[in-house]
């Protein structure tokens, strides 16, 4: 397998360092778009109810006297 001193060694010297910071920074970038996605797919699907719900009541309140 892998030495983990050397791995060690190589992860505290500043390339190491440099691929911590951007693995952390995709990590957070890709959670920030699933996030982003089911906020927008939760608020859509809220409008798309209050539409059809607003189009069933419309529909009601014609055909009652």
């Amino acid at each position: 397998m892998y030495n983990a001193q050397a791995l060690l060694e190589y992860l505290s010297s500043p390339e190491g360092i440099n691929k911590i910071i951007i693995g952390i920074i995709l990590v957070g970038f890709i959670n920030a778009i699933l996030i982003i996605y089911s906020v927008r797919s939760t608020y859509g699907m809220a409008i798309k109810e209050r539409k059809r719900l607003k189009i069933q009541q419309d529909k009601i309140d014609k055909l009652s006297p």
